[in-house]
């Protein structure tokens, strides 16, 4: 079988370029031919199909008049669509596989795909055919506005990093791709979770167009640690929806355990400060790790804790916790509760909640053979539940209703 795999960033990003590659790699490792199609970056890994990668666009470094070119390419695309066309005439090609692609490389490239019957399948990395600024959260909560398509209050609430013009463009380009049938023509949704499931069929989209299917890991690259160095540890991105705060607060409540936060983004400096105006001294930063010296981190640590106040999706952080053998306490938000069985391989706490947070974690602390066992059985849940192999089996299944 023959993939066209399209996510804007090839490089690893972040999370969910983690899972684009290990999937990419998943399909590969069958016999299957994977192509990609992203947008060229200078930390691009190497293909030889980057000749048909789409120009770079950074929202962040254009100005007036690049900004205003940007807003029309975040609606359409004839840059990306160019190049899907010529990629389709060169490539045989059975299926496309849609990840993280809003924006520089835009629904544009649908209509070359279905004009060759190639089915399009995209896996919900985020809330974005629901919600113009892609998280259902803005100015420190959760929003569920735009549900029934009332788009229009991204633009009155300012939703999109608090800009009119940002918000603007992508109450536009919402309109626009429901009016165009992008989002409603996707042969087959891939949710990881069964709450993005649900949101998108209470958000009006038919049960029978959309699947479930978990992130998965391999859980023989990861080692089951035996070490407790003796801390709590919370490892991700540092922003506001991640409501590190909590966890920092919850801190102060139990100033005898010690707590290592891995990770940097926009919030790193309030949340340092915070840390001080709170005087926490069991409290330490180590800044962004990535591979086996993040792994190295996690092995080491007594537990892992996941803030968030945003609906998740399904976080990599606790699979990879439980794939080391280790108890998770985090969020009871989103899709989180089903990666966790509380009491068993971890505990969830009420969001935003930094009594209920603290509890937990004073009672793993506290017990070091119950949050032994939980990481095991954590481990276990890996093993048989979120495979590799289950995974394939799930995701060829759909590719072959589909053809």
């Amino acid at each position: 079988m023959k993939i066209i795999s399209v996510n804007k960033y090839y490089w690893h990003k972040g999370g969910s370029e983690a899972v684009f590659f290990a999937e990419k790699n998943l399909l590969e490792l069958h016999g299957h031919s994977v192509i990609p199609f992203s947008m060229r970056h200078k930390n691009n890994l190497a293909t030889d199909y980057s000749r048909y990668f789409v120009d770079e666009v950074d929202y962040l470094k254009i100005g007036l008049a690049g900004k205003l070119s940007a807003a029309l390419k975040v609606i359409y695309s004839l840059d990306a669509k160019r190049k899907m066309d010529s990629l389709l005439s060169t490539e045989v090609i059975d299926i496309s596989h849609f990840h993280i692609f809003q924006h520089q490389i835009s629904p544009s490239v649908f209509g070359p795909l279905k004009k060759k019957n190639i089915p399009i399948v995209l896996t919900l990395h985020d809330l974005k055919p629901m919600c113009p600024n892609y998280k259902m959260y803005t100015h420190g909560a959760v929003c569920e506005k735009c549900m029934g398509r009332r788009f229009y209050n991204c633009l009155l609430n300012k939703c999109t990093k608090d800009s009119a013009f940002k918000s603007m463009v992508n109450v536009v380009e919402m309109y626009m791709h429901y009016a165009l049938q992008y989002y409603q023509n996707v042969d087959k949704y891939i949710s990881p979770s069964n709450f993005h499931r649900n949101k998108m069929i209470k958000f009006g989209y038919p049960e029978g167009q959309i699947v479930t299917i978990p992130n998965f890991i391999d859980a023989s690259q990861f080692e089951i640690s035996n070490e407790d160095h003796g801390y709590g540890l919370y490892f991700g991105r540092l922003s506001d929806e991640k409501d590190v705060c909590t966890l920092l607060e919850a801190c102060k409540k139990c100033p005898n355990i010690p707590v290592v936060i891995v990770g940097n983004g926009p919030a790193e400096g309030s949340l340092k400060q915070l840390a001080k105006d709170l005087g926490l001294n069991n409290v330490q930063f180590l800044g962004y790790k990535v591979g086996k010296n993040l792994i190295d981190v996690v092995q080491k640590a007594s537990f892992t804790i996941l803030t968030s106040r945003i609906y998740e999706n399904c976080p990599m952080s606790i699979l990879e916790s439980h794939a080391t053998g280790k108890a998770v306490i985090a969020s009871h938000i989103g899709g989180i509760p089903e990666l966790i069985k509380d009491g068993q391989d971890g505990f969830t706490f009420e969001s935003g909640n930094p009594d209920d947070l603290a509890e937990k974690m004073i009672f793993l602390w506290r017990d070091k053979n119950t949050r032994v066992s939980m990481g095991l059985s954590g481990r276990k849940k890996i093993e048989t539940e979120f495979t590799p192999e289950r995974h394939y089996d799930q995701l060829i299944s759909v590719y072959s209703s589909l053809l």
